[in-house]
C-alpha cells in the first residue's frame, strides 16, 4: 500500500535470493521494523529450490512483498537486474538475503540523498551508503566496521575510486531513480551490479557516506559475495599457508581479478564514452597512464582510495597492461579507448 505522505516518498527494497530461506526470516523482520512508513519490497528468485519462493509469497507484513520474473536462473547480476527493474519508487535500496538492517537505515540514508538532491537537483545521480557491521551466522561481531579490517574506504568518491574495486556493497546502499536510469540495463559481462552502480554515481552524481553501522552484514559458507571479496586481512593460519597447489590457487585468483577488472572498464568505456564529465574522463586517462607505465601507476595510486593496499595496487594496475588491447577495441567511442587503441598501434 502507497503511503500518501509526499515528504516520505515510496522506497522500494530490490531483493535478489536464492536458496535464502535460512536467514531470510530475519531479513524480513528488520524490514518490517525499518522507522520509514512507505516501503515495498520487490523480490526476483532465481530458481531456489528450498522453498524461498514459497515463504515470501506467505508473507503479508505491513511491507508489500512483489516477486518478479519467472524465476529463471540468470545469476547475481541478472538477478538484482530483474528485482531493480520492477522497483516503482523513485528511491530503491538493494538487500542481500541473509543481512540484518537496523530501524533507521531508511531514513538515515534517504535524508543524505534528499540533501544531494536539494542541492544538485533530482536528475542527479545519487548513492548514499551506511557504515558495516560484520557478523558471523549467528549474528556475533566480527568487526564493528568492514571499512577498519579492509582497505576499502568510507571516503570513495570518484570515478578513479573504483577503477580497481568496489568500496560499498549493495546491502549498504540506497539509489535514486536518477542513478538507476543512468545504470541500466545492465551490459551483459559486467562483474559485479554494486560496482556498477558505484561506477556510475561516482562519475555522474555523487557519492555520500553515512557513518552508522546500520547493517549486519553476515559472513558465512554460503556467502555469495562476502568480506573475504573486498579484501578481508587474512588470518594467520591462511597466511602461513603454502605449497605449489596454494601458489597456483593465489595465481589463478589474480588473474581473474585482474579480468574481472578490464571487463568492468571496457564495458564502462563502451556504454558511456565521451559522454563522461570531465572529472571522469580526467580519471580515465589517470588510470591509461598508470596501465603505461610505473610512474604513472605510482602516481594513480597516490591520489586515489583503490580499495587496495597501495603496493597491490600498483601491481594490480600494472598487471592490466595484458588486456590493454581489448580496451581499445571495446571502447571505440571514449578518449580512453582512443589513448589505448594508440598504445595498442605502438606495440
Amino acid at each position: 500500500m502507497f503511503h500518501d505522505d509526499p515528504s516520505k516518498p515510496l522506497v522500494s527494497i530490490a531483493l535478489a535470493t536464492y536458496n535464502g530461506r535460512t536467514y531470510l526470516p530475519e531479513l524480513l523482520a528488520s524490514l518490517e521494523a525499518q522507522s520509514w512508513p512507505n516501503l515495498e519490497l520487490v523480490v526476483s528468485d532465481d530458481a531456489s529450490s528450498d522453498g524461498t519462493r514459497e515463504l515470501l509469497a506467505s508473507c503479508a507484513g505491513r511491507v508489500p512483498v512483489r516477486l518478479v520474473g519467472n524465476g529463471e536462473r540468470v545469476g547475481i547480476v541478472g538477478n538484482f537486474e530483474r528485482a531493480l527493474a520492477g522497483c516503482r519508487g523513485d528511491y530503491v535500496a538493494l538487500a542481500d538475503q541473509d543481512d540484518v538492517w537496523a530501524p533507521e537505515k531508511v531514513t538515515d540514508l534517504m535524508h543524505d540523498l534528499q540533501r544531494v538532491e536539494r542541492a544538485r537537483g533530482r536528475a542527479t545521480p545519487a548513492l548514499a551508503f551506511c557504515d558495516i557491521e560484520l557478523v558471523d551466522a549467528t549474528l556475533g561481531c566480527l568487526s564493528k566496521s568492514l571499512f577498519d579490517i579492509t582497505a576499502k574506504s568510507r571516503r570513495a568518491e570518484r570515478l578513479r575510486d573504483f577503477l580497481l574495486s568496489n568500496h560499498v556493497p549493495g546491502c549498504a546502499m540506497l539509489v535514486n531513480r536518477a542513478a538507476l536510469e543512468r545504470a541500466l540495463p545492465f551490459p551483459a559481462g559486467i562483474v559485479m551490479h554494486d560496482w556498477w552502480l558505484s561506477m556510475v554515481v561516482a562519475s555522474f552524481g555523487e557519492i555520500r557516506h553515512v557513518a552508522a553501522p546500520h547493517l549486519k552484514y553476515r559472513q558465512h559458507d554460503s556467502n555469495a559475495v562476502g568480506a573475504s571479496a573486498t579484501n578481508q586481512r587474512a588470518a594467520a593460519g591462511a597466511r602461513d599457508e603454502c605449497g605449489v597447489e596454494a601458489a597456483r590457487r593465489r595465481g589463478a585468483g589474480r588473474r581473474r581479478q585482474i579480468d574481472g577488472i578490464a571487463d568492468q572498464i571496457r564495458l564502462f568505456a563502451w556504454r558511456f564514452g565521451a559522454e563522461l564529465p570531465v572529472d571522469a574522463r580526467d580519471d580515465m586517462h589517470a588510470f591509461s597512464r598508470g596501465i603505461e607505465s610505473w610512474r604513472g601507476a605510482f602516481e594513480f595510486v597516490m591520489l586515489s582510495h583503490t580499495g587496495e593496499t597501495f603496493v597491490r595496487a600498483v601491481k594490480m594496475i600494472r598487471r592490466l597492461r595484458r588486456n590493454v588491447l581489448s580496451f581499445g577495441v571495446d571502447a571505440p567511442r571514449s578518449s580512453f579507448g582512443r589513448r589505448l587503441r594508440r598504445r595498442r598501434g605502438a606495440l
